[in-house]
């Protein structure tokens, strides 16, 4: 088996092998550990186009559903654990929604993410991710326009009130 550091990238990286599948399910000089094995089998048939086209089409989808959803807050957990409810209500009292706005929190467990959108929705969209670096993306018609980081939450939060009901309702520049 060929030393990890002068073994060729591909040989390596095997997660990302852009080949044919039939060349991608060869075995790999991976060890043998029960680690090792669960993620070549999770990973195997793995596709980077589709896991592209996925993140790229996750806005227009959710918007989609959230177009359904009442005015207000809305909420949707990924089922992998539960962001603190009391983190979660911090973040709701601390952003005054529009008039016309819809909020969607999507939890994923260890970090929320909020989508903000007005009428028409998902004409103008701000995306918040509350992570250990939270940011702010603000989109129009499904184009990224602008992406902010911040040190913590109370500094995105901040940041959110001031923009947001001025973002989400200036007219559309031609």
């Amino acid at each position: 088996m060929p030393d990890e550091k002068t073994a060729p990238v591909e040989e390596v990286k095997w997660w990302i092998d852009r080949g044919p599948v039939k060349e991608r399910e060869k075995q790999t000089g991976l060890g043998r550990g029960v680690i090792e094995k669960w993620t070549y089998e999770l990973l195997k048939d793995y596709r980077q186009e589709q896991a592209v086209k996925n993140v790229v089409d996750i806005n227009p989808r959710t918007l989609k559903d959230l177009a359904q959803a009442p005015l207000g807050w809305n909420y949707v957990s990924l089922g992998v654990g539960a962001y603190p409810p009391e983190r979660l209500e911090k973040i709701k009292k601390s952003v005054a929604l529009p008039a016309g706005a819809r909020a969607l929190l999507i939890d994923a467990g260890y970090s929320v993410r909020l989508l903000v959108t007005g009428e028409p929705v998902g004409a103008r969209l701000v995306d918040v991710n509350f992570t250990e670096g939270p940011s702010l993306d603000f989109f129009i018609d499904n184009e990224l326009i602008e992406e902010k980081l911040f040190p913590n939450l109370e500094v995105a939060v901040r940041n959110l009130q001031n923009t947001l009901a001025s973002y989400l309702t200036a007219p559309k520049q031609d």
